[in-house]
């Protein structure tokens, strides 16, 4: 039997991972990746010396297979460092997570007390007649209370999605913020209780981060890919799927030199869950108008990223500033030299802002140069000063599929998308934008190794005794559902 042939489509952290996987396992696998280079939004971008991530990364993981894994690729060029964060409001820098106690002492006493009395007002509300958690607002309001909702919460989220925070899924705050224990918090605040360190339990300092950017993990994962007699395509645009009996049999792409067809026996799509729906309804000449309009309501929030290059040696002690007040564009800084020396040259470092905003609006087609000045008026309102003087060169970076939005009713929308896909056997849609979850790197991954599986179960020949249910395309958009993350999230994405 000739080796089972399988295409995968995006080649990011769950792409990568999958091709690896099928690669290894003997399978004759391509990734079509439409950038020039591999790692998707996991990514690095080098320029005149500078190296800049698409985004804020880092690899935790609880999967110790995936931390071998990335060992093994990285080697000794694989850096523990440890994390500094805080969040710039009204002109002081809070702990980042939000700590309550931080916030009550930063506040003022009066300021402090209507937070404190409102989250006790909230909580004791809720304990006399619960009410439903439809929205993020809903979910926040009723276990913090209006006031730190209102400073916080509310003017991040809507800055960060676009959209009203009372339009967005509670499952968004349900996945991404840790609770605070007020009554430790009210001892510590009189002096009668001490915790070992100001971070909850589940907030991780410490993160591997390789030193030439997050990039080089996937950079490394290619090679490894061609070592196994696989191969990784860039700056491939794929631009049509063809079916047999129902089932993948060719994918069309187009690159610089012209358009090509690949056969193939199966397919592993990391792509944009809408555009596969449209894809793949092209392909079978027809699509349902409930399923074209769920998936049309499957929208994500994009991000525009501004890289700034300055000759100083460090603008801040902290990895990541986030910024929640509405009237600055940037919702996160980011200081890359702080995850590796390699950053930035010598005496050198730079800042990466990302600024939310969507396809097509006045942020996403702004000039650079008019971008960079009302930046720079922000930092300095916020306190960095002189970087005007600094800047030794800018440039900016377009991530048009950065963050799903989960609006009120997605889970329905994204129920029917991927019924859709998942009527065509050998074919799978994953990763964050395929499976539509704002999930991390080290999941992304996972999932990807649980594609493999799933794809080397429906072409592969059965092995002797094997047993257990069949992997099907819904469990692997679900796969490693983020339930007690390492992480705390207060605010951010």
């Amino acid at each position: 039997m000739s080796r089972p042939r399988v295409v995968i489509l995006g080649g990011g952290a769950c792409g990568m991972t999958a091709a690896l996987t099928l690669a290894r396992a003997g399978t004759e696998v391509t990734v079509l990746e439409r950038e020039p280079r591999p790692g998707g939004l996991c990514g690095t971008q080098e320029y005149r010396g500078f190296r800049f991530d698409l985004g804020g990364h880092r690899f935790i993981t609880r999967r110790p297979e995936l931390e071998v894994l990335v060992r093994e690729l990285v080697g000794q060029d694989l850096l523990m460092r440890t994390r500094s964060s805080v969040i710039l409001h009204r002109g002081q820098r809070y702990r980042y997570p939000l700590d309550l106690e931080d916030v009550v002492r930063r506040f003022g006493l009066r300021r402090g007390a209507h937070a404190v009395a409102s989250y006790l007002g909230e909580r004791m509300r809720q304990r006399l007649g619960p009410e439903p958690d439809l929205s993020f607002e809903d979910w926040v309001a009723h276990r913090f209370g209006r006031v730190l909702y209102d400073a916080f919460f509310g003017p991040y989220t809507h800055k960060l999605w676009g959209i009203p925070p009372e339009t967005i899924s509670a499952d968004w705050a349900a996945e991404r913020i840790s609770l605070l224990d007020l009554s430790d918090v009210l001892w510590r605040l009189v002096g009668l209780r001490r915790s070992p360190d100001g971070t909850p339990r589940t907030y991780a300092r410490r993160y591997l981060y390789p030193r030439r950017g997050i990039g080089q993990i996937f950079e490394h994962m290619g090679e490894a890919i061609g070592q196994a007699g696989g191969r990784v395509v860039t700056g491939a645009l794929v631009v049509g799927l063809g079916l047999e009996h129902g089932r993948p049999a060719r994918l069309q792409y187009r690159d610089a030199t012209g358009e090509h067809e690949l056969p193939c026996d199966a397919v592993i799509s990391t792509l944009a869950l809408p555009l596969l729906v449209r894809m793949l309804g092209a392909t079978r000449g027809r699509l349902d108008r409930e399923v074209e309009c769920a998936a049309g309501r499957l929208r994500f929030r994009a991000i525009r990223l501004l890289n700034v290059l300055l000759d100083r040696p460090e603008v801040s002690p902290h990895t990541w500033m986030y910024v929640s007040e509405p009237r600055y564009l940037a919702a996160r800084i980011q200081e890359p030299r702080h995850r590796s020396p390699e950053a930035a040259p010598p005496g050198q470092t730079s800042l990466m802002l990302e600024i939310p905003c969507d396809v097509g609006d006045d942020v996403w087609c702004a000039p650079r140069q008019a971008l960079y000045e009302r930046c720079m008026d922000d930092l300095e309102h916020l306190g960095l000063r002189g970087l005007r003087r600094d800047t030794i060169d800018c440039f900016d970076s377009f991530v048009e599929e950065g963050y799903p939005i989960y609006h009120l009713d997605y889970r329905r929308d994204r129920a029917r998308a991927l019924d859709f896909v998942s009527e065509v056997p050998g074919l799978v849609s994953c990763g964050r934008q395929g499976a539509f979850r704002y999930i991390f790197m080290d999941t992304a991954m996972a999932m990807g190794q649980r594609a493999a599986q799933a794809v080397l179960q429906s072409v592969g020949e059965p092995k002797p005794g094997a047993a257990g249910r069949p992997i099907g395309a819904r469990d692997i958009a679900d796969w490693g559902a983020e339930q007690g993350l390492i992480e705390a999230r207060a605010l951010t994405a």
